[in-house]
C-alpha cells in the first residue's frame, strides 16, 4: 500500500477541529476549480465534533456552504428521523441554529441521505446512484462516484463504511455500492446502505478520523503489513490522497 499522510493530534477535539480546517481547504480548492464542493461525509458519534467546529465562527465564515452539497457513505436502513440514522448528527449540528441561536448555513436541499424510506436495498441503491448522476457528480469508468472529500470514521473491527471485516464488498471487483445484512458482531444490529471501498480511491481526498483509545488495537491491525483490506476494510484508505487524523491513545501501539 502507498503511504497517506498521518497527524497525531493530542486529543478528539483536535482531530475535531484539524478535520474542520481540511474540509474548509478542500471545499475553497473545489469551488475555485469547479464551483462545487460534494462532500461525502460519515455518520455515527464521529463526525458530530467535526460539524461543531465547522460552525464556529471563524470557520464558518470561510466556508462555501451555498457550494456545498453534502452526501453519505452509508447509512443504517432506519428512517431518517431514527437515532441511529447517519444524518442524525448533520442535522442536530449543521441544519440546526447554532447555541447562540445563528441559523444554518446549509441549505436543506444541499443535504441527500440515502433514500432509506425503499422498499429495499437494491431500490434505495439504484435510486442513490441515479440522484448522484442527477446532480452532475463525475464519476470514474467503473461508475465511481469523483467525490471532493469523503469522510470515513473507523470501527474497533477495523471496518469503514459499512464494509465489515469479511464482506464481498471489501472485495476487487465488488459493486459500487450495496445494502449490507445486519451485523451480528457489532452494533447497532440494522441493516446498512453503503458505497463499497473503491469510493475511496475514487475521492480527489479522504480523511480518515481515528480518536480514542478504543480505536488504537483497531489502528495497529489496519497499518500491519500482514493484514489484507478484507480483515480490516479501512485499510483500503492507506492510499497517497488520505490524510489519517489520529489522537496520542489511538496512535499508542501503531506499529514503528
Amino acid at each position: 500500500m502507498s503511504s497517506p499522510t498521518v497527524r497525531i493530534l493530542n486529543d478528539a477535539q483536535g482531530v475535531a477541529e484539524a478535520a474542520a480546517d481540511r474540509v474548509i481547504e478542500a471545499a475553497t480548492t473545489a469551488v475555485a476549480a469547479r464551483g462545487v464542493f460534494n462532500l461525502c461525509t460519515t455518520g455515527g458519534s464521529t463526525p458530530a465534533a467535526l460539524y461543531r467546529a465547522l460552525r464556529e465562527p471563524s470557520r464558518a465564515s470561510r466556508m462555501p456552504w451555498a457550494q456545498t452539497q453534502i452526501w453519505f457513505g452509508d447509512d443504517r436502513f432506519v428512517p431518517r428521523a431514527d437515532p441511529l440514522s447517519n444524518v442524525a448528527p448533520l442535522d442536530a449540528q449543521l441544519l440546526s441554529a447554532s447555541a447562540d441561536g445563528a441559523p444554518s448555513p446549509l441549505s436543506p436541499s444541499a443535504v441527500h441521505p440515502w433514500p432509506t424510506s425503499a422498499a429495499d436495498a437494491p431500490i434505495a441503491v439504484s435510486t442513490y446512484l441515479a440522484e448522484l448522476r442527477g446532480a452532475g457528480v463525475p464519476h470514474t469508468p467503473r461508475g465511481f462516484p469523483i467525490f471532493d472529500l469523503v469522510l470515513i470514521g473507523i470501527g474497533g473491527d477495523g471496518h469503514c463504511l459499512s464494509v465489515f471485516p469479511g464482506s464481498p464488498l471489501a472485495l476487487d471487483g465488488a459493486p459500487v455500492a450495496a445494502g449490507v445484512p445486519a451485523p451480528t458482531h457489532i452494533e447497532p444490529h440494522v441493516p446498512r446502505l453503503s458505497f463499497s471501498p473503491g469510493v475511496l480511491a475514487s475521492a480527489r481526498a479522504v480523511i480518515a478520523l481515528a480518536p480514542g483509545a478504543g480505536k488504537a488495537e483497531a489502528l495497529a491491525q489496519i497499518f500491519s503489513d500482514a493484514t489484507a483490506v478484507v480483515d480490516a476494510p479501512a485499510k483500503a484508505a492507506l492510499i497517497p490522497t488520505a490524510t489519517w487524523l489520529l489522537d496520542a491513545a489511538s496512535a499508542a501501539i501503531l506499529p514503528s
